[in-house]
């Protein structure tokens, strides 16, 4: 006698609240998501990349501004800022973008075809670690992909206090569509830009403690502030699209794309990648 088989019902799913959350405010947190030991292992592969111990793009590591501009003396991961695209050259953060635990209310939000658009590690060091000012993260990826919009998760390792820079997110800013950005003075802002017309005085602070993830719409305006403390916070970023968006052509760069779950759909094919990358000689850990 066959058993009928049936598609495991997700663990993670969005709650009838967070959904509520999402739509009205543009984000929500969760609590106890990953455990001290699991986020312990990001951390362990990030500080190894930063050291010079496992091979990674150059061109994705990034020291602190402060540091690599002369202004304050530091090494090794005291000196650094962020590495991008994480997942596309790490098979641990490769993993963790897979985690049901984020991609579950990804999927209750993008659908079930959904690819990896970016993912980085943040360091933010003690004294000295800088913020970035009000943006929207689709403002960047807009030029490069057709779609409503994407969802970042923001995973804290360290805890998320105002006093060593959480983010602050104005609630609500992702319905009012993509502002002006501006260039700002400072070689630590060329990251970022500044959205017009965003004021502090409408930001809420966002603070959790490890292990906890902000699910975010990224349109939502959102900043951090400087590092004011004596420790870290440092958080694991993941980003991701629906596997049905489409890609705008770019003559001088096709951003890669990671497999994450569901379909690789035809309109999105193209520099869609299901294991890690490979890293050429030239590109070994030269930080910027």
């Amino acid at each position: 006698m066959k058993r009928r088989t049936t598609p495991e019902e997700p663990k993670f799913k969005l709650t009838a609240d967070e959904l509520e959350q999402w739509n009205e405010n543009g984000y929500f947190v969760r609590h106890g998501v990953f455990t001290e030991a699991e986020n312990a292992l990001l951390t362990q592969v990030a500080d190894a990349i930063a050291l010079g111990k496992i091979p990674f793009p150059d061109h994705r590591i990034f020291q602190n501004a402060l540091v690599r501009d002369g202004k304050v003396e530091a090494s090794g991961i005291y000196a650094m800022h962020s590495i991008h695209q994480m997942s596309c050259y790490s098979a641990e953060f490769l993993e963790r973008s897979r985690d049901p635990r984020l991609t579950d209310p990804v999927v209750d939000l993008l659908g079930p075809d959904i690819l990896g658009l970016n993912s980085l590690y943040i360091w933010k060091p003690p004294k000295i670690g800088l913020g970035f000012p009000w943006h929207q993260d689709r403002w960047y990826t807009r030029p490069q992909f057709i779609t409503e919009t994407t969802v970042g998760t923001w995973t804290a390792i360290d805890p998320a206090t105002v006093e060593n820079g959480c983010l602050y997110v104005i609630p609500g800013s992702h319905k009012t569509g993509i502002l002006e950005h501006v260039t700002l003075e400072g070689s630590q802002q060329q990251e970022f830009r500044q959205a017009v017309g965003a004021r502090d005085e409408d930001g809420v602070a966002v603070e959790i403690p490890p292990g906890s993830v902000i699910f975010f719409d990224n349109r939502i305006l959102h900043k951090s502030t400087d590092n004011n403390t004596d420790g870290f916070r440092r958080s694991n970023i993941a980003h991701y699209i629906s596997a049905k968006a489409e890609r705008v052509p770019h003559k001088n760069y096709m951003r890669p794309l990671m497999w994450v779950r569901g379909k690789i759909c035809e309109t999105l094919s193209e520099g869609v990648y299901r294991d890690p990358l490979p890293i050429t000689e030239p590109e070994k850990n030269k930080i910027r």
